[in-house]
């Protein structure tokens, strides 16, 4: 019985062994991959495994969920590591390693209790749900980080306007003060496009749609709107960053309001039980030497 892992470890490494020889056979020309980015750990441990079925799984995709899926890559700032199909097969994977798990467990740990077979079951979802979770998490982290630093930024390419710079140079001059950053990154690729004959307009609206934040939507509207009526385009900017710190207070004064209400949990069901122990400990040990508790008991049960 201790043989059966081993042997299925074996077994699974023969067929991944044998499965990128036989991608090396049938694509001995791979495509030129220089435009990536450096994708996750756990992604380029995978990669020959993706690589093996993420042709053959991107056959089959609708091109609405190609595109879903990309934008939620892009918004998560993996879209240049990560292709729409290459995400579709670590869900899948993720299935399979989950199905892998509950059959080892369930054969070979004897995990038979009722409890152990219902979570063995959710093991299931949770490794093919496991990529999205992972997206939406590093999705909110990188707006967070990016609704931060924007009122700086805003308040910078003012500054860079009114001293004389167009819109592109002000933004070049801004990225060049920034940290390095998800904001730095994607204003770097708006002048990529820019300037790889990418109208602003559409390279605007593809910087909007990679970060898909409400304030970024505004300022991309609205300097989309002052170029095509010919407003002052650093007025329009003064008050978009005078818009997004009053967003940025209103915002930490609800996460404020909201601290109260998390802490509810940790006060009821960990603090107060444990000061009631440490309390009640030693007056209950001081009665049972006094005798006082088995009198009280009594004094109860009559």
């Amino acid at each position: 019985m201790a043989l059966i892992p081993v042997v299925l470890m074996a077994i699974a490494l023969a067929m991944l062994f044998s499965g990128v020889v036989l991608l090396r056979m049938q694509r001995p020309a791979l495509e030129d991959e220089a435009w990536r980015d450096r994708p996750p750990v756990l992604f380029r441990l995978l990669r020959p495994v993706i690589n093996l079925f993420s042709h053959r799984v991107a056959d089959g995709m609708r091109s609405y969920s190609v595109d879903l899926i990309r934008d939620r890559l892009y918004a998560a700032g993996v879209g240049y590591a990560i292709r729409a199909e290459e995400f579709v097969v670590c869900r899948r994977m993720g299935l399979a390693i989950g199905l892998i798990l509950c059959a080892y467990a369930y054969l070979v740990v004897d995990f038979r209790g009722l409890w152990w077979i219902g979570f063995l079951l959710l093991m299931i979802p949770a490794g093919y749900f496991y990529p999205d979770i992972w997206l939406r998490d590093a999705t909110k982290r990188r707006q967070n980080h990016i609704e931060r630093e924007f009122p700086f930024c805003l308040d910078l390419l003012v500054l860079s306007m009114r001293a004389g710079l167009n819109f592109s140079s002000a933004i070049d001059h801004v990225m060049e003060k920034m940290p390095p950053g998800p904001l730095k990154q994607e204003f770097g690729r708006f002048l990529r496009d820019t300037r790889t004959g990418v109208n602003r307009h559409d390279a605007l609206i593809g910087l909007g749609r990679r970060v898909r934040l409400g304030s970024i939507g505004n300022f991309v509207a609205a300097v989309n709107q002052a170029e095509e009526s010919g407003g002052e385009l650093g007025d329009i900017l003064l008050q978009q960053s005078q818009q997004r710190r009053k967003e940025r207070f209103l915002r930490a004064e609800t996460l404020a309001n909201r601290a109260p209400v998390k802490l509810l949990f940790p006060l009821v069901f960990l603090l107060f039980p444990m000061t009631f122990i440490i309390i009640g400990v030693p007056v209950v040990t001081k009665l049972v030497d006094n005798g006082s508790l088995e009198f009280l008991m009594q004094w109860f049960s009559k």
